[in-house]
């Protein structure tokens, strides 16, 4: 009978309405038994010896309360009794009621045996219709929860436990059918606990397979088949933090072992949505595994310097280049990277689904440029008028003049190379040289504005041949001046006085023509300079614009205008485009350089300015840009080279 009440009480704590909160202070208070045959115990504990039984609707004087038991006293055949009796059995008086009892007790009528028990039988019955209805389970439950405590009031001990076993069973299909399954497995443990055997009978036809395995799992616990749950928890990927009712537990793969059933999981990794699971688990084993779903990936922004801030949609993320965004979420963000000295890089990006981290990688162009180092000077008679210069894949420096020895070389290192000079003999064959290029095999070819040529010398100077003289034809010029060649030893060249852009072989055989005079689009006027990129499209410069061609000669853009203010050109004589795609302009009537990027021509730079001193320019004329980013400039009323570098980059020279 001590399990049946322990298991009762529990059930009667969190379901009978009858809670009242006891007045914490040294009067007595008065309560009412509301349970026939209420056990008072000597000492507050379920299992604890009966003291005595006392009729329905007793007033007993509560001296103090211990948790879930009042203290009480009572007469007993003349003597003063004290014992326990618990919450659940009795309700505490107000004050009206116990003013009445004073005045008169009134005559209360008891329930025989009989009407208990058909009392308990017709709600059961009631439930039962109510469960069947299948939307009622909630209704049932209500219904089903107060006839435990009737049940106390059944003095036939066996007829009590079938009773309490059967409205076990019954509230733990209804919990079973909401779909609360440990709920459900609460109330048919405690269905095995009052009677194992009427319970077993009882459930024997039952064939629903959820009810079923729950009931199952229920007897197996009664029996102590089932003493632990085991949970086998594996996360994708791995090292997900675990927290099992509210306790951290650890980092997947990970086993949790539990006497209940009930588990509250949180799932939590960096750079992953969270997840919360509440676990039912059906089995003595059960093996678990969540599939994480990425907040977002990992961006690596590098650059070139290094060591530049990186502002993602706006704002700071405090992380330098080469550097890495961690989880930056799937979508299309703003990405700027910015470092001193240097223009701001600034583009859209995508961040897709997937693993591999993304990888950004961008090239910063210079901003602040200073001077490096000189040769020659306004009264040097050795350079004489400079007008164009190019580099070779090995990083010299060849310049074209108006002196005697017509082609000058300028090592990586800076030196003039003086053997060369003395050694360039056929340079004497160019009379009036604008421009100059050198193809990946050492071969030089140089425009001559008097002679309406070009001039083909090996890498040794040794004159090789020449083709044009004056004219329009294909193979003919007037007053050629900028030339370049791409990776195929193509050859372009800037037929100024004929306004357009020939392309030969490199044995000057004509191969087509680009542009013709005028200023609209794809035409030209006094083209002065020219220049390939590594994706062989082609940028000519005239008088006031920058046009860019494919290999084709389809337009790909422009820009500039006459005028001295950002972007604008005045009679511009030298372009140069680095390896990282930005283009430099002689920008000769305005005595200075200008970067721009090769896309748009969206504006970076400037440095220069009317003068000989150091930095300062007269007529630039030939710009070209090493592997290091070092800038060198001809400057033909100056008769001069100077050479500028970012100010905060560390050039080894």
């Amino acid at each position: 009978m001590s399990r049946i009440l322990r298991l009762s009480l529990i059930i009667l704590l969190t379901n009978v309405c009858f809670l009242f909160a006891f007045s914490q202070n040294e009067n007595l208070v008065k309560v009412k038994v509301i349970v026939d045959s209420a056990t008072v115990k000597v000492t507050p504990e379920i299992d604890g010896e009966t003291l005595a039984r006392i009729p329905l609707y007793t007033t007993l004087e509560a001296m103090e309360k211990q948790g879930e038991w009042y203290k009480v006293s009572f007469d007993k055949e003349g003597l003063q009794i004290t014992g326990f009796i618990h919450e659940m059995l009795v309700r505490e008086m107000s004050e009206e009621e116990v003013a009445e009892e004073n005045i008169a007790t009134p005559a209360e009528y008891i329930e025989s045996q009989s009407e208990i028990i058909r009392e308990i039988e017709i709600h059961m019955d009631e439930s039962r219709q109510l469960i069947r209805q299948e939307d009622k389970f909630k209704e049932a439950i209500i219904s089903l929860n107060p006839l435990i405590a009737k049940t106390f009031r059944v003095e036939d001990i066996q007829k009590q436990r079938q009773l309490a076993t059967e409205i076990f069973l019954w509230t733990g299909m209804a919990y079973s059918g909401m779909g609360e399954a440990y709920a459900a497995l609460q109330e048919l443990r405690n269905m095995f606990e009052v009677d194992h055997a009427y319970g077993k009978a009882i459930t024997r036809n039952i064939y629903d397979p959820t009810i079923g395995g729950l009931i199952e799992q229920a007897e197996k616990e009664y029996l102590g088949i089932i003493k632990n749950y085991s949970l086998r928890l594996t996360t994708r990927p791995e090292q997900a933090r675990i927290t099992i009712n509210d306790e951290y537990i650890g980092v997947t793969p990970l086993i949790y072992r539990s006497e209940s059933p009930k588990v509250v999981l949180e799932i939590t990794k960096e750079g992953y949505k969270s997840m919360d699971d509440d676990l039912f688990l059906s089995q003595e084993d059960t093996d678990k595994e969540y599939i994480l779903e990425r907040l977002g990936r990992n961006l690596e922004v590098k650059s070139t310097p290094q060591g530049a801030n990186i502002f993602i949609d706006d704002e700071d993320s405090g992380q330098l280049t080469d550097g890495v965004l961690p989880y930056v979420s799937f979508g299309t963000h703003k990405v700027r990277i910015s470092k001193e000295n240097y223009a701001d890089w600034e583009g859209m990006i995508e961040i897709s689904a997937g693993e591999n981290p993304i990888e950004l990688d961008v090239v910063l162009a210079g901003k602040v440029y200073v001077p490096l180092r000189k040769w020659g000077s306004p009264d040097s008679p050795f350079f004489k008028q400079p007008t164009g210069m190019t580099l070779d894949k090995d990083g010299i420096v060849y310049v074209v003049d108006n002196s005697e020895n017509k082609i000058k070389k300028i090592t990586p290192e800076g030196k003039i190379d003086r053997n060369w000079i003395s050694g360039g003999k056929d340079f004497k064959n160019v009379k009036s040289p604008g421009g100059i290029a050198v193809d990946n095999q050492g071969y030089m070819y140089v425009t001559d504005a008097k002679k309406h040529a070009v001039l083909k010398f090996d890498k040794n100077g040794k004159f090789i041949k020449k083709w044009g003289k004056e004219g329009s034809a294909n193979i003919e010029f007037r007053t050629p001046l900028g030339i370049a060649v791409d990776s195929e030893s193509n050859i372009y060249v800037a037929d100024s006085t004929n306004h357009c852009v020939k392309i030969f072989s490199n044995l000057g055989v004509f191969k087509r023509t680009i542009g013709k005079r005028g200023t609209a689009e794809r035409e030209l006027l006094f083209p002065a300079a020219i220049a390939i990129n590594q994706k062989k499209e082609l940028f000519v410069l005239d008088r006031t614009r920058l046009q860019k061609f494919s290999s084709e000669g389809e337009l790909l853009g422009s820009w500039g205008k006459a005028g001295s203010n950002d972007g604008d050109l005045n009679k511009p004589m030298g372009i140069f485009v680095d390896k990282d795609g930005f283009v430099y302009i002689a920008d000769s009537g305005n005595n200075r350089i200008q970067k721009f990027d090769d896309n748009k021509g969206q504006f970076i730079s400037k440095w220069g300015g009317m003068g000989a001193g150091d930095g300062q320019m007269m007529f630039p004329s030939g710009v070209v840009v090493d592997s290091r980013g070092i800038v060198y400039v001809a400057e033909r009323d100056n008769n001069r080279i100077q050479s500028f570098k970012v100010s905060s980059d560390v050039v080894n020279e």
